[in-house]
């Protein structure tokens, strides 16, 4: 095994500062893939440690470049690190301009259907017979839809329902009467 840690001063910006890669050699710690009570944190002096055998722990296999193995604990060989770039990587490419969004649009896209989310659509005119007693309030209003729900049949449930929305709509804001709908048939 050799005596030189395994970072050297090119990637200790890399690893945590406490992280026994930087103070030991390949082999001489294990990786885990992140904090366990098999590797306890030792706040006598701040370092991970295997439970059994008291083995020195890195928890970020992703920082130290190497997978999650007990190259200490049970002799396995350590991998060989991959080079890393001189130059930190390029930043991202900036975001294309926002494309049109309307469901014709992303199903051109190849978007699936159930990530399309279309606009809701204007209901048709109310054709039946509004009911009556609607409140003045719109804090009377969700005791209205429920106590018209209940009365209804089920069979005619639905119609009810349209009735007492289109209604509703005819005193109070659309965004008031949904709200009240989705409190008042969800129990709420």
């Amino acid at each position: 095994m050799e005596s030189e840690p395994f970072v050297d001063e090119t990637d200790d910006q890399e690893v945590c500062w406490f992280c026994p890669s930087a103070r030991l050699p390949g082999g001489g710690f294990d990786v885990f893939e992140r904090p366990t009570p098999e590797c306890a944190f030792d706040p006598a002096d701040g370092y991970r440690y295997t439970v059994v055998g008291r083995v020195p722990v890195c928890v970020h296999p992703g920082k130290v470049g190497l997978p999650p193995g007990r190259y200490a604990s049970d002799g396995l060989p350590v991998p060989a690190r991959a080079q890393r770039p001189e130059a930190p990587p390029a930043p991202p490419a900036p975001l294309p301009a926002p494309a049109a969004t309307s469901p014709a649009a992303l199903a051109e896209r190849g978007v699936p259907r159930a990530l399309r989310r279309e606009r809701r659509r204007a209901a048709a005119p109310y054709a039946g017979t509004l009911p009556t007693g609607l409140p003045d309030d719109v804090a009377g209003l969700a005791d209205w839809v429920t106590t018209l729900a209940r009365a209804a049949d089920p069979q005619e449930l639905a119609e009810v329902l349209a009735g007492a929305e289109a209604a509703a709509l005819t005193r109070f804001p659309e965004a008031e009467v949904l709200d009240v709908l989705r409190r008042a048939l969800s129990g709420g």
